[in-house]
């Protein structure tokens, strides 16, 4: 595995593990904003190894979950949540997507 490699999943598994940084995911409302904040809290990792990785996930979902991945408004707090399995998962049931 790259180097940058295991700093993408060092970051996703970083933002589980830390309130802190799962906060600091809330207002951000574009990959391009993840990819950055990942970045500005110092892991080393690219544009292309999130966008492989995030859609690799995708594609590992179902219909109906890549469907409201799709659908959720950028604008509410949980989008960022959204964009992948390990992060959807920290959601509590009801969080809502901002769609209602």
């Amino acid at each position: 595995m790259l180097m940058s490699s295991h700093e993408l999943t060092r970051f996703i598994d970083s933002v589980v593990r830390s309130h802190e940084l799962a906060t600091g995911l809330k207002p951000l409302t574009t990959h391009e904003q993840i990819i950055a904040y990942g970045q500005q809290q110092g892991f080393d990792f690219t544009v292309s190894e999130w966008s492989d990785l995030h859609q690799q996930d995708l594609l590992n979902q179902s219909s109906a979950v890549q469907e409201s991945i799709r659908l959720a408004d950028p604008g509410h707090w949980s989008w960022a949540f959204r964009q992948l399995s390990s992060w959807r998962a920290m959601l509590m049931e009801g969080a809502g997507d901002g769609r209602s």
